[in-house]
């Protein structure tokens, strides 16, 4: 097949209208992400609707900035705006993606976490070139908080009521008193909840970023949780004899520059009657697949140069798997490599993630 040569004007209109489209897609995530951390959708939601001066008069802010917010918003299709009253207000919809943090479809974070990473658009040019990337912290804390508050659902809500209980004598071991340790904890919104609902169970959150780290020693300081720490591996690395029931990666792998001696690490601290839990991002084991059949490719490709395969280019040697780069083959024979004899994908419907059951 030889490319065109010749513009046809119906697809160049079409093709302008993507580039344009995409621009204001950017735009929106910035400003989205402004009106996030100023907390302007907590209060459309609380006023229910509003102008932007009953919105200057409920925040303290400025009145021409938020009616020019309001506007924009408005044009994006993410605030409604009632052509009568010339007032704004959130849909039900709109409500439980960009507020409810206690909502499945909540994705408010996102907009945090990408911005966070626009800063490092300058050394990217730089990466292209050398091919190493950056380090979560290199993003600054933005990052690890907007990560944390996109995952938070399923890791405080859904994780140990439906997700543990199909794992194979996990619950029960927990409930008798297990080791546990969630590599790569964050902010240790999975790790807590896992504790607290399994007091008898000891547990070690692993993570080499510090921003993430400080987040999850602040969130351990406010609750009673003696049967839970949070340890750089850096300065305590992972236990080398088998010592854990239970190892819990949650979107981890992927991220790692160095996935594989990270997957023996799991291997060698688990006991032989052990259990690794890994989640990570569901995709196709093709580029092909995903382009014509992951509905979220384009994000998460984007998410990838920008964040993940970035981190896992961020060693010289680092492998470069990138967000969709630990598919549920590669995630086969990665395991088995180190010594795992049982893998099974557990059957739990997230359009985001895939669950893996690995036993020795």
């Amino acid at each position: 097949m030889q490319p065109r040569t010749e513009i046809d004007r119906d697809k160049l209109e079409r093709f302008l209208g993507r580039v344009t489209g995409g621009i204001a897609a950017g735009l929106n995530c910035a400003i989205s992400s402004l009106g996030d951390s100023l907390g302007l959708y907590r209060a459309l939601r609380e006023l229910r609707m509003a102008d932007s001066a009953e919105l200057a008069a409920h925040t303290g802010l400025n009145e021409r900035w938020l009616r020019e917010w309001l506007r924009h918003q408005a044009c994006m299709g993410q605030v409604e705006h009632d052509a009568e009253s010339d007032r704004f207000y959130l849909s039900p919809e709109a409500v439980a993606v960009l507020v409810d943090t206690t909502h499945p479809a909540y994705f408010g974070g996102g907009f945090e976490s990408a911005t966070a990473s626009f800063g490092s658009l300058p050394g990217l040019v730089e990466s292209f070139r050398s091919g190493l990337g950056f380090a979560y912290d290199d993003h600054g804390p933005g990052c690890a908080s907007g990560i944390e508050r996109m995952t938070r659902y399923f890791n405080e809500f859904t994780l140990v009521p439906k997700v543990l209980p199909l794992l194979d004598g996990v619950v029960d071991k927990l409930e008798r008193g297990a080791a546990v340790a969630d590599v790569g904890c964050g902010g240790g919104v999975a790790t807590l909840a896992m504790a607290t609902a399994f007091p008898r169970s000891t547990f070690v959150g692993y993570d080499i970023s510090d921003h993430a780290l400080a987040r999850a020693r602040d969130r351990l300081a406010h609750v009673d949780a003696p049967n839970l720490r949070f340890v750089n591996p850096r300065e305590e690395p992972m236990p080398v004899e088998p010592t854990f029931d239970l190892v819990t990666t949650f979107d981890v792998i992927h991220d790692a520059p160095h996935p594989q001696p990270l997957l023996e690490a799991i291997f060698r601290s688990l006991r032989a009657d052990g259990t690794f839990l890994c989640e990570d991002i569901r995709s196709f084991p093709t580029f092909r697949e995903n382009l014509e059949q992951h509905p979220l490719a384009g994000l998460l490709y984007g998410f990838s140069i920008m964040v993940c395969m970035s981190s896992a280019l961020s060693a010289p040697d680092g492998a470069g798997l990138g967000t969709l780069g630990f598919n549920e083959s590669v995630a086969r024979d990665m395991t088995a490599a180190v010594g795992f004899t049982r893998f099974r994908r557990l059957e739990f419907d997230n359009p985001m993630n895939n669950y893996y059951e690995v036993r020795k």
